[in-house]
């Protein structure tokens, strides 16, 4: 793929088809000209981010456009390391237990799986349980982190660090534990983990909707930026 496009690997594998992600705002100009490439090269799925919105609001005949949501990206310099909460566990187990994978679907739900009409509820759950998986396997996150309560998971968040970075992809709480402390507890936990790995930055996002989890992650520390639109662009199979 050319410098515009990365290939998903993950979304590939999980989909059996082509799934690319476009360099931000790439799609704006030439829009029909790019799509008509993408689809004669056989790119099932494209996901765009764009800091302008509307773009779902484009005519033309090789992909339907989804407007998935809006989306905050937020960011962290992680300086002060401090003690763990006692009930904070590195999950060791290499099959997720009931309640994790259920947490996995929850992180998931406002996210651009879980708001795209053309994802079913099967596909979802299929998603997020092969996710979580492949997490605790080490597959695709370095560590996942769980808050237990008698044993059993209400809170978790995964890691994955790249360089200087350390990226949260999934992170959710019991909605019985909210407001408990679980969520700044795994936080402080997953900034200590990145202190130990010399990483500078704990990166993220959430849902612009979610003004809660918004106003905890700014009690937190975190720098929220500038707001961006997520679509999915679905391939259309059209007469040349």
């Amino acid at each position: 793929m050319s410098d515009n496009f990365q290939l998903l690997e993950w979304d590939t594998n999980f989909f059996g088809f082509q799934v690319a992600k476009a360099k931000k705002d790439f799609l704006w100009k030439n829009s029909n000209n790019k799509l008509r490439q993408l689809n004669e090269q056989d790119i099932e799925l494209i996901v765009f981010n764009s800091s302008k919105p509307d773009f779902e609001k484009l005519e033309n005949r090789y992909y339907e456009i989804v407007k998935v949501y809006n989306r905050v990206p937020i960011i962290k310099e992680v300086k002060s390391k401090t003690i763990n909460h006692p009930k904070i566990f590195s999950y060791k187990d290499e099959i997720p237990s009931p309640e994790l994978i259920d947490l996995a679907k929850l992180a998931g739900k406002e996210g651009r799986f879980g708001r795209d009409h053309r994802i079913s509820q099967e596909t979802y759950d299929k998603i997020f349980e092969e996710w979580i998986t492949n997490s605790v396997k080490r597959i695709v996150a370095d560590e996942v982190l769980v808050y237990k309560v008698d044993e059993k998971v209400v809170g978790f968040g995964t890691l994955k660090i790249e360089g200087d970075n350390g990226f949260g992809p999934l992170f959710a709480v019991n909605r019985d534990y909210e407001g408990k402390g679980v969520s700044f507890a795994l936080m402080r936990a997953i900034e200590n983990k990145l202190i130990e790995k010399k990483c500078k930055y704990l990166v993220s996002g959430t849902q612009e909707i979610n003004k809660k989890a918004l106003g905890a992650f700014r009690r937190f520390g975190f720098e929220l930026q500038t707001p961006e639109f997520v679509y999915h662009l679905w391939k259309i199979n059209y007469n040349k």
